[in-house]
């Protein structure tokens, strides 16, 4: 059952690029980062928007040398709670990327905070990169889960750069009713991102130490991007949605869309093939419009087709042995 709110949820949520390299110590490249929540704050005030999330790049590796205990810290440490303080001043939920040290070892953390400031979650990266001495980022313990957590505008799951090369997460948060995944990383490989949202149907908003930062929506496409380091890009999304795929429309009458004109929008991307449907209409959530037409979204009706080809085949389609790739 799914575990979405119903109703219009609009949400402004910002992302930034900016490189570590830009600082000549962690304090600086602190200061940076506080900046940039600023940044989008006034981003989104000159839209007419409060900000909702600020989305912050990964953590920076370049002042560990190699042994990532000597900069980690708690989750009250300096780092977590400077963006705190950022996040209570313009009441929004923040992201703070740190190396986490907890219970005698050292993770990859995003620390995700709510608008007064207090954690709501960590999420610890599950696939941290090899690096040249064989370590795993000297010394960071892989994280075991994927959670998802409850914000006020919707659900929202955390991946951190390396753990786009793996299924497991993205897949996990989906299972679970992500709406929006914040994606805290080094680059952001918009190829893997666009083939991630669309895969699994939710937004994706990616900050970055190298540009492009980016968002994009449930059909792939891509609502902004940053060009150069130091930039801010702001979106305002609405989490009451649903993907359908092109044949769920088919049976779908034009004098029926008509009824729904100023209500419902549909909205149609080519490259992925596939409507975006959200609602204007408080009293009309997407889930309750798509009862009443008896309409189904991507996700059912690709469950109800693979039961269909599982009994015409008589079971699953039979896969080779894998072979080793070089």
């Amino acid at each position: 059952m799914s575990q979405r709110k119903d109703g219009p949820r609009l949400a402004a949520v910002g992302t930034c690029s900016f490189s570590p390299e830009q600082a000549a110590d962690p304090d600086e490249f602190l200061a940076h980062n506080l900046a940039m929540i600023d940044r989008m704050a006034a981003r989104a005030e000159d839209q007419g928007w409060s900000l909702d999330l600020a989305i912050l790049p990964e953590c920076t590796f370049r002042f560990a040398g190699e042994r990532v205990e000597d900069v980690a810290e708690t989750v009250d440490g300096k780092v977590v709670s400077a963006i705190a303080e950022k996040a209570r001043e313009h009441a929004t939920y923040a992201t703070a990327p740190v190396q986490l040290r907890r219970d005698g070892r050292v993770y990859n953390s995003v620390v995700l905070l709510d608008r007064a400031g207090e954690p709501v979650g960590v999420y610890d990266k599950a696939f941290p990169v090899m690096m040249t001495d064989g370590s795993l980022e000297y010394g960071i313990t892989p994280g075991r889960e994927f959670p998802v957590f409850d914000l006020d505008f919707g659900r929202v799951g955390v991946q951190i750069c390396w753990d786009l090369g793996f299924e497991e997460g993205w897949q996990a948060l989906a299972d679970q009713d992500a709406e929006l995944v914040v994606f805290c990383t080094n680059p952001a490989v918009p190829v893997a991102l666009r083939g991630r949202a669309w895969r699994h149907g939710y937004y994706i908003a990616a900050s970055t130490t190298h540009p492009p930062a980016m968002v994009v929506d449930p059909t792939g496409r891509v609502l902004a991007s940053t060009s150069e380091a130091g930039e801010v890009r702001i979106v305002r999304m609405d989490l009451d949605f649903r993907v359908l795929h092109s044949n769920c429309l088919w049976e779908w009458p034009e004098s029926r869309r008509k009824e729904y004109a100023g209500r419902v929008n549909v909205e149609w991307d080519a490259d992925g093939h596939e409507y975006l449907v959200t609602s204007c209409d408080a009293d009309l959530p997407v889930r309750r419009f798509l009862e009443t037409e008896g309409l189904l979204t991507g996700r059912q009706r690709n469950g109800r087709n693979t039961e269909l080809q599982l009994k015409a085949r008589g079971g699953p389609p039979v896969m080779p042995e894998p072979v080793e790739r070089e």
